[in-house]
């Protein structure tokens, strides 16, 4: 499979999953093509095209024509210049990397993370939170990542993977959608008698087990095993990076009991004490590569012969 029809193809997985839905993800491309038809001059110039179909800014092909044939890729967490080195060297002891496929976003899909930021109004809108709430919340949030990112040295890694001829692409929110569809159906949606039956449950997932083994295993950073679950929601799977610490205090008063994340901050915890909030913190790295994991899945129903070579905090696990 071509580099291009691979990375359309995860784009289409990723929208299947989407949290918004596939008619508002459409409605809002065809919005941003008409957007862009309006445009003159340097507007016109600097348009970016892709956003006439692929809804995800922070996962694009980061360096390549994508007319080159991929059936062997290796797969990070994070891929940055000493990950790109090591494919070189590898593919010089005889190593075949047809591709590398990035987790966390890097080059012109970092520069606009905060862009897709806005999907996390969808996805606590299902936890119940009101949508002029998490908007309101959300937007100087957006800005705060904006303009921190902004002030990174955003191409390194894809000028590395330039010089060395490596064709790479991202796929964050993509992946991090299918993590929180899996979460959803095979956590929030079932009755637990208490957190510690929650990460029994997650142990069972086969990334969190092989994760915890090496000392890094799903965590309850407020609550205890014995703390009953009430809802359950996994409202910070998926949306770019950690939302506004103040919607713990909205799902609290939405009826929120337990909310499952990749990753806490510490204000998060501190709010969680103070509403009484069940928190447990799902290993992020063991989260990423679930995601990756049923990403690849798909894509090995159409590329038969795709493979990986295993890298930065990446381990594959096929399921049927």
């Amino acid at each position: 499979m071509k580099l291009k029809k691979l990375f359309e193809r995860s784009v289409e997985i990723g929208i299947a999953a989407d949290p918004r839905g596939r008619a508002r993800i459409e409605k809002a491309l065809k919005k941003e093509k008409e957007r862009g038809k309006k445009l003159e001059g340097k507007e016109k110039e600097l348009f970016d095209e892709e956003r006439t179909w692929n809804p995800f800014s922070d996962s694009r092909i980061l360096w390549g024509t994508g007319e080159e044939e991929v059936q062997r890729i290796m797969v990070g967490i994070d891929i940055e210049t000493q990950e790109f080195l090591l494919a070189d060297r590898l593919r010089e002891k005889g190593e075949r990397i047809d591709a590398v496929l990035i987790h966390h976003p890097e080059g012109r899909a970092l520069a606009d993370l905060d862009k897709i930021m806005h999907l996390q109004v969808d996805v606590y809108a299902q936890a119940g939170v009101p949508v002029n709430h998490s908007e309101a919340l959300l937007r100087p949030r957006m800005d705060k990542i904006w303009r921190a990112i902004h002030a990174d040295n955003l191409f390194r890694s894809e000028r590395a993977a330039q010089l060395l001829s490596v064709p790479a692409f991202g796929c964050h929110t993509i992946t991090d959608n299918l993590v929180w569809q899996f979460i959803e159906k095979r956590i929030c949606r079932k009755q637990f008698d208490d957190l510690g039956e929650i990460i029994d449950a997650l142990l069972e997932i086969e990334e969190y087990a092989y994760y915890a083994k090496k000392g890094n295993p799903p965590i309850i950073v407020n609550g205890s095993r014995s703390s009953r679950p009430g809802k359950v929601v996994a409202t910070e799977f998926t949306g770019g990076t950690n939302g506004p610490e103040e919607l713990i205090t909205r799902q609290s008063q939405v009826g929120i009991g337990t909310v499952l994340s990749m990753h806490f901050t510490e204000k998060e915890v501190e709010l969680g004490k103070e509403h009484h909030m069940n928190l447990l913190q799902c290993s992020h790295m063991a989260s990423d590569a679930l995601g990756i994991n049923l990403l690849l899945d798909e894509l090995s129903k159409e590329e038969k012969k795709l493979s990986t070579l295993d890298v930065s905090g990446f381990v594959r696990v096929k399921r049927k």
